[in-house]
């Protein structure tokens, strides 16, 4: 997704400490869902627009997934991203 902002604009609109961004894109910070919130506000962007659910149409299991993450608490989301993003940086790194 491409809005045009700078890591710095998107990090001043999102009210996010200095580098978050760059942290976030290069996966090396935890993010929480009140933070992911924020950048989706100052991307505006919905949260399907964010997460390009239109892929997730064609994957019954992901869109399934996603519903239960939905019905989680906060601090119960939070624990599955970061699991998850644990999990897809080992996959990826297996190359």
């Amino acid at each position: 997704m491409n809005k045009g902002l700078t890591q710095e604009q998107l990090e001043e609109k999102a009210d996010l400490g200095t580098n978050y961004v760059y942290k976030l894109e290069n996966q090396s910070t935890n993010v929480k869902v009140k933070t992911l919130e924020k950048v989706m506000k100052a991307l505006e962007v919905d949260f399907e627009e964010f997460f390009d659910i239109s892929l997730v149409e064609k994957n019954e299991d992901l869109s399934e997934l996603l519903v239960q993450i939905k019905e989680l608490s906060s601090g119960q989301q939070d624990r599955v991203i970061k699991a998850l993003s644990t999990l897809v940086g080992e996959i990826k790194g297996e190359k």
